[in-house]
C-alpha cells in the first residue's frame, strides 16, 4: 500500500505474525542475510502488536509455548524469561484472558492510575536546572520522528491512530526498515550489471544503517526506562516479562548490527 511515495510500515489492519512463526530470529545459524532480516522484521512486527493492541488468545498461547519459553531461555538467558514462564505456569490463558485484557487497557490505553505513558516525548523530555523534565507529547519529538519516517521512505497508515512516538509505532518502524533490507538483499542478487557482476549491496547496507541509528539515538535511549515502568506498574509477570525481553532483543539486535557477536 502506498501513500504518496512512501510507503505505508503501519496499518490497524496489517498482519502480523505471531511468536510460533519466526523461530529464524532466535537462530542465526544456517540462515541467509536476507532470512536474516526478513526475521528480524517478523521479531519486531511481533512486538510492535504486543504494545500496539490488546492480546489475542492465540498470541498468548504461542507466547507461553513450552519450546518458543525455551528459545528466549536459550538466548536471553533465565532471568530475563523468568516472568514470562511465571505467568506460563500460573496462569490460564483462556479463563484469564479477561483479566490480562483489561491490564493492557490500564497499562497502554487509559491515561490513569498504572498507566505508563508509551511514548518517546515522554521519557526523552528536557534537562532543566539538572532535572529531567517529562517532554511533551506531539512536541520536537515526535515532528522529528515523522520526518525520519518520510525519509527512509515510510509512512505512518491513514488507519493508525497513534503518536508516531509511540513505542508499537516505532517498532513498526524498525520491522519496515528490516524488510526493506531483505528486500534489498534480494533485489542486489538478483541484479546483474552490463559486465556480469551482481549488483551493489549500497540500498541494503543503507537500511542495515538506518536500523542502527534508530536503535541508537531512539528505542535504546529510552525504552529502558518504559520498561521500568511496566515491570513497576504491571500486575501480571506477562506485561513484566515482555518488557524485559523486548529490552533485551533490542540489545541483542543492536550487538549484531555492529558486528560484535
Amino acid at each position: 500500500m502506498l501513500s504518496g511515495h512512501a510507503e505505508n510500515f503501519f496499518s490497524e489492519s496489517k498482519e502480523v505474525p505471531i511468536a510460533g512463526q519466526m523461530p529464524g530470529v532466535m537462530k542465526k545459524s544456517g540462515l541467509s542475510a536476507r532470512q536474516e532480516a526478513q526475521a528480524r522484521a517478523d521479531m519486531y512486527g511481533f512486538l510492535a502488536a504486543v504494545y500496539l493492541r490488546p492480546p489475542t488468545p492465540d498470541l498468548v498461547r504461542h507466547l507461553v509455548a513450552e519450546d518458543f519459553l525455551e528459545e528466549l531461555s536459550s538466548l536471553f538467558g533465565e532471568e530475563i524469561v523468568a516472568d514470562l514462564k511465571k505467568f506460563a505456569a500460573d496462569t490460564h490463558p483462556d479463563s484469564d484472558f479477561a483479566a490480562l485484557d483489561q491490564e493492557y487497557m490500564n497499562l497502554f490505553a487509559v491515561p490513569t492510575g498504572r498507566y505508563v505513558t508509551p511514548f518517546e516525548d515522554v521519557y526523552q523530555g528536557q534537562t532543566v536546572d539538572g532535572m529531567l523534565k517529562r517532554g511533551p507529547l506531539m512536541g520536537e519529538r515526535a515532528i522529528a520522528a515523522r520526518r525520519i519516517y518520510r525519509a527512509a521512505g515510510a509512512d505512518m497508515d491513514r488507519t493508525c491512530k497513534e503518536l508516531p512516538t509511540h513505542i508499537g509505532v516505532e517498532l513498526s518502524y524498525m520491522s519496515f526498515l528490516c524488510e526493506r533490507q531483505a528486500a534489498a538483499i534480494r533485489d542486489e542478487a538478483e541484479q546483474v550489471l552490463p559486465d556480469g557482476e551482481k549488483g551493489t549491496a549500497a540500498d541494503s547496507v543503507r537500511y542495515r544503517e538506518l536500523q542502527i541509528k534508530f536503535l541508537n539515538e531512539h528505542l535504546n535511549a529510552w525504552f529502558p526506562q518504559l520498561s521500568r515502568s511496566i515491570q513497576a506498574n504491571a500486575k501480571s509477570p506477562f506485561y513484566r516479562g515482555l518488557a524485559r525481553i523486548t529490552e533485551a532483543f533490542l540489545a541483542y539486535d543492536t550487538t549484531g548490527l555492529l558486528g560484535l557477536f
